[in-house]
């Protein structure tokens, strides 16, 4: 994380000079935020209101380069490094999770459905790599469209269930009533996420341009093996930025 700014510098030299070579291709540096949110497709019966949200701060700041094969088409890439998160409340029922006291397993970790409730904290770190097709109608607008590929640098998952009642294994187990409890599936968070992105810039001055792109990754979030949510989620992501094109 420490070399990160360094990073972002070296490949701001090497591509302005690469740049200054050839007419086609240009830089560009930009910083925004990320709105959005770790959602399952379809929100599940056994999450019954969403009682609060927050999305949080969610900045992102990357170094591109485009390059244009022809008048009004190119490909463009970049590298970004951006956080995705929020914190929900919502009240569930016979909601199936683990509690596991904070990341301990064995003997305190519950099983069961629950129904009260429930506390999510996300806010994951990722270096990204986009690559895009671009359309340019005219010298001010520029859409684009294409993927993502996504390395986990760091993971944050963990919540707290309150006022409710949990049932052990099956929806008419036995109940257990549940005051306050906590979870961690921070460890479970996959290290790789790819998925779909498009979006536009619009250049309001010679070397200034705003941003818009909306991304969908559609890799889970979690691992595979992970059980102790019974629904997969992915993240869908709306960043907004100001960026300086070099040239």
């Amino acid at each position: 994380m420490k070399r990160l700014p360094l990073l972002l510098l070296f490949l701001i030299i090497t591509l302005e000079a690469t740049a200054q070579n050839g007419k086609k291709i240009s830089f560009n540096a930009r910083a925004g935020f990320s709105i959005g949110a770790v959602t399952p497709v379809r929100i599940p019966a056994s999450i019954r209101k969403i009682e609060s949200y927050n999305p949080g701060f969610l900045p992102s700041v990357e170094a591109g380069l485009d390059y244009r094969f022809s008048e009004k088409f190119g490909v463009a890439t970049a590298l970004r490094f951006e956080q995705k998160g929020m914190t929900t409340d919502a009240r569930v029922k016979a909601y199936y999770t683990t509690f596991n006291e904070a990341g301990n397993e064995g003997d305190q970790s519950v099983t069961g459905y629950f129904t009260g409730r429930v506390t999510t904290k996300i806010k994951n770190s990722y270096i990204t790599v986009p690559l895009h097709l671009t359309y340019h109608p005219d010298n001010d607008f520029t859409f684009k469209a294409g993927g993502f590929l996504s390395v986990l640098l760091d993971a944050r998952f963990s919540g707290d269930a309150r006022d409710g009642y949990i049932r052990h294994q099956t929806p008419v187990g036995e109940r257990e009533d549940i005051d306050a409890a906590s979870y961690d599936f921070a460890w479970n968070v996959r290290r790789f996420n790819a998925g779909v992105e498009i979006g536009a810039d619009y250049r309001f001055s010679r070397h200034f341009f705003a941003s818009a792109n909306l991304n969908y990754a559609l890799s889970p979030l979690m691992d595979p093996e992970f059980q102790s949510i019974a629904f997969g989620m992915h993240n869908i992501y709306l960043n907004l930025g100001i960026g300086y094109r070099f040239h």
